[in-house]
């Protein structure tokens, strides 16, 4: 299979009234970005941002500064706790804008999905000095990040807070990535490659004891799945002939102010360069998609049974 450029699909205030049923869940099932050059929601305040530019960088302690709903804890900042309060906020109130902007534009995502995280990017992602399977400026797929997925996709909802663009690099769907890249990356045929282990369901089972006491926690679970998406995120990441190969790479820009939909566990991404921006991520039940043959659960499968995924651009049921 060809490794083919993902697709970006605009999308403007004059079309929200004129959308299709599915037509936007049809585009983020494929693989596709979906862009608004003009906000769907309501931007946190220019004095908001004003603060998470000029005060939060000195206090930064990780890769992202991290609301969880889940867990009402913020991690990644150790600052004085008015500082730490009022990131809190800022962050949870976007999450709850984001949250409910997208139960109007997608419903058929929302049902029984899990509010993630409301997390905000700080310095620059060029060339950061973090490890590079961290590295936000490699092309890869999102994987293992909040707990078992077990075949749940990751949804991100992004926006550019910066006075600058933010600009990505994309490359391949998880259908064709997969296909071409899954041996080099080390997955397996065979049923192992998606079959927890009765070591993996033992360890499952302790971590949501622990959860109902400590939420935060969930976010140690893993499953074969997991294991699976995270090879091809570390081979993608790591591997430099993967980046050299232009083959199905496209530039993406996103304007100051503007925000994007993509699952990041189903388009090869990454961002070349850009600073102050937020992620509001959503664990989305791959039982929402109305086309699930094109999840990854779906393409795993077929891989771990020998066959050939199917193309995003194959008619549904093929």
């Amino acid at each position: 299979m060809t490794v083919k450029t993902p697709e970006a699909i605009e999308v403007t205030p004059e079309q929200f009234n004129t959308l299709g049923r599915y037509e936007l869940t049809d585009h983020l099932e494929r693989g596709r970005v979906l862009m608004f050059p003009t906000p769907p929601l309501e931007l946190p305040s220019e004095e908001d941002i004003h603060f998470l530019k000029e005060k939060l960088p000195e206090f930064h302690t990780s890769k992202n500064i991290s609301y969880y709903p889940q867990a009402h804890q913020v991690r990644g900042i150790k600052a004085p706790r008015e500082i730490e309060k009022r990131t809190e906020t800022i962050l949870k109130e976007y999450q709850d804008k984001v949250e409910a902007c997208l139960k109007q534009l997608i419903p058929s995502f929302t049902r029984g999905w899990t509010s993630a995280t409301s997390s905000l990017r700080v310095f620059e992602e060029r060339d950061r000095n973090i490890p590079i399977r961290a590295r936000s400026d490699r092309i890869h797929l999102d994987a293992g990040t909040y707990g078992a997925a077990r075949g749940d996709l990751i949804l991100r909802f992004l926006t550019n807070l910066d006075d600058k663009e933010r600009v990505w690099k994309c490359k391949g769907t998880v259908s064709d990535l997969v296909e071409t890249f899954g041996e080099a990356a080390g997955l397996q045929r065979g049923d192992v490659l998606l079959q927890d282990s009765f070591l993996n369901k033992v360890g499952s089972g302790m971590v949501r004891g622990i959860s109902k006491a400590f939420p935060i926690a969930r976010t140690l679970e893993q499953s074969a799945y997991d294991r699976a998406m995270r090879r091809m995120h570390n081979y993608m990441k790591e591997s430099e002939e993967f980046h050299r190969n232009p083959e199905g790479m496209v530039e993406i820009r996103f304007k100051p102010k503007s925000c994007w939909l993509v699952f990041a566990d189903m388009a090869g991404h990454s961002c070349a360069s850009g600073e102050f921006a937020m992620i509001n991520t959503f664990m989305v039940p791959r039982e929402n998609f109305r086309h699930q043959e094109f999840s990854p659960w779906e393409v795993l499968s077929r891989f771990a049974a020998g066959q050939s995924a199917l193309s995003p651009d194959s008619p549904p049921g093929t």
